[in-house]
């Protein structure tokens, strides 16, 4: 028995390893948060409280974010490898909570098994952890750690451990909130958590009492979290320069409700009959595995309603999603295996054996999807690192003018990178609309222009937006006749896509303008070589000193 808890408390950290043993063979920072928050945590060591007065401007606010990554970064310093193993803990430490709160809902080991496993290879897992400085493993670690000491404290039978666990609730659901301010969800998740329990024909009082206190420990931190907000953060979300974008109009809704629609079907169609089955109960011998279908149900509709109101859908925002997919899925799945048994009726038997097939080839494509979206985040980031690499080898003073229209991340990364990585704070990084006015006629100017082909869609998230990634049209004539290329270095992998949700762009309703989901040049199944990286052009300055944006 000793055996078999130790295999199952290894089981999480060898699943997170094997999933992330790509990106540790190959670890590098993105050129998307990571310089911030790099320079962030040598700002904030030693100043902790600082953490509360950050970007204010954009309106957000998520002090316990800035808090754990200064941590980090004050422990492993600029060690790419030691962030991304940093990554694996936390991606261990969910696969775990996962599989432990589908043991104390009553699930067996194969239910856990599933939900763990399916969890771990879903596209918004692998986004999300392959990836440095997003909230969402954070997030879910909180969150997780919440739920299960609710959990505990319902069932505890001393009231000094139960006051323990319910302030432990309460803290890591604060730090949830204070890490990503989406997990305020769950306050309309706890009340239909609630709604379950009051219309519940079949009574459990100690689900009754976690679906009661839970409300309560979400109230109690949505209302601290507010207060803090409001002390620290006072624009609201329609001031901010980042939160203004979030708005519940029918233009945006509508819009979102597609592009959640297709991220579904492309990494969660293996739901539709476990759902469907589900609704029905058609399938589930036990009683006892309804209710946590039900929550489940709740989980996800919450966290698909919270990103409605948001003009962009990415799929590292559905990791609490998926979180409950796999709830859900290793529930389902687990009862149809049971009600396959020789005991059960012929008709049960056939359903449960029907959706197990049916799920397990829709899960083919979601399994195809991840891989593509592993190598892609793998390719941009090793080209993205050996940019900075060359960047760093440039004449002292140099100016950089990033080839890349609209301005995006890079922008404001790329010095970051330089500096707090490859130490060259002289290096300076222009966007294309200045093109090196400022530059002393001493100074070299570069021009760095991405390169891109062949990219899946939707795929992990790539900040250059022109669809070729091949920058401006004027700019590129102008390298074109006085300049002469110094750099030029990309990497290619070969992705298989099955795009079964562009499926959706046939019905009347779909916006068959966005090229993401609907692109006019590729079918349901995209094999192609995906190709992304730089070319540096060294400009030829005019007698005067001065480099204009063509016109």
């Amino acid at each position: 028995m000793r055996d078999r808890s130790i295999v199952w408390m290894l089981g999480p950290v060898a699943l997170a390893v094997l999933v992330m043993l790509p990106r540790l063979a190959s670890p590098q920072f993105g050129l998307l948060d990571d310089g911030l928050t790099l320079q962030t945590g040598r700002e904030v060591i030693g100043r902790w409280s600082s953490v509360l007065h950050l970007i204010p401007e954009t309106g957000r606010f998520f002090p316990a974010y800035w808090l754990v990554y200064s941590v980090i970064f004050g422990i492993v310093g600029v060690r790419p490898l030691a962030f991304f193993t940093v990554n694996v803990l936390l991606f261990a430490g969910v696969l775990a909570m996962l599989a432990r709160l589908v043991r104390s809902s009553g699930g067996t080991r194969l239910q856990a098994s599933v939900a763990a496993l399916l969890f771990a290879l879903s596209g918004p897992a692998v986004e999300s952890f392959y990836t440095l400085s997003k909230a969402e493993p954070l997030q879910m670690t909180w969150i997780g750690l919440s739920l299960l000491a609710t959990a505990a404290a319902a069932s505890a039978a001393r009231s000094v451990r139960r006051a323990g666990l319910l302030t432990l609730a309460a803290v890591t659901l604060l730090l949830a909130h204070a890490t990503k301010e989406t997990s305020l969800v769950l306050v309309l998740v706890s009340v239909g958590w609630l709604a379950i329990e009051r219309r519940s024909t079949e009574k459990r009082e100690t689900w009754a009492r976690f679906a009661t206190t839970y409300v309560v420990i979400n109230l109690v931190a949505a209302a601290t979290f507010i207060a803090l907000r409001w002390s620290y953060a006072p624009l609201g979300l329609a001031e901010g320069t980042y939160t203004r974008a979030y708005a519940l109009h029918s233009g945006v809704v509508g819009a979102a409700v597609f592009r959640i629609s297709a991220r579904i079907v492309r990494d969660f169609a293996f739901l539709l009959p476990l759902l469907a089955v589900a609704l029905l109960s058609r399938v589930g011998g036990r009683p006892a595995w309804r209710r946590p279908i039900l929550y489940a149900c709740v989980w996800m509709a919450g966290w698909l309603a919270v990103y409605l109101p948001w003009p962009a859908t990415f799929a590292y925002y559905l990791l609490p999603f998926a979180f409950g997919a796999a709830v859900l899925a290793g529930t389902v799945v687990g009862a149809s295996w049971y009600a396959r048994g020789p005991e059960q009726p012929l008709t049960r038997r056939r359903m449960a054996w029907s959706v197990l097939v049916a799920s397990g080839l829709l899960w083919v494509p979601a399994g195809v999807n991840a891989v593509a979206d592993a190598r892609v985040q793998l390719a941009v980031d090793r080209a993205n690192a050996d940019l900075v690499d060359f960047l760093a080898s440039l004449p002292s003073r140099s100016h950089v003018v990033l080839n890349i229209t609209p301005v995006n991340e890079y922008f404001f990364e790329l010095p970051m990178h330089l500096s707090e990585i490859k130490r060259r704070p002289d290096v300076v990084v222009e966007p294309l609309a200045r093109a090196g006015p400022d530059a002393p006629s001493s100074a070299d100017v570069f021009v760095a222009t991405p390169e891109m082909a062949d990219q899946p869609r939707p795929t992990v998230r790539i900040a250059p937006h022109n669809r070729d990634g091949r920058g401006d049209n004027a700019m590129n004539a102008l390298l074109s006749g006085r300049s002469d290329l110094v750099y030029r270095a990309g990497r290619h992998t070969r992705v298989l896509e099955l795009g079964i949700h562009r499926l959706l762009c046939h019905l009347p309703v779909s916006p068959r303008i966005d090229a993401t989901y609907c692109p006019s040049d590729r079918g349901v199944i995209y094999r192609q070589t995906f190709s992304y990286g730089w070319q540096v052009h060294r400009l030829a300055r005019p007698a005067a000193g001065r480099v204009e944006r063509p016109t």
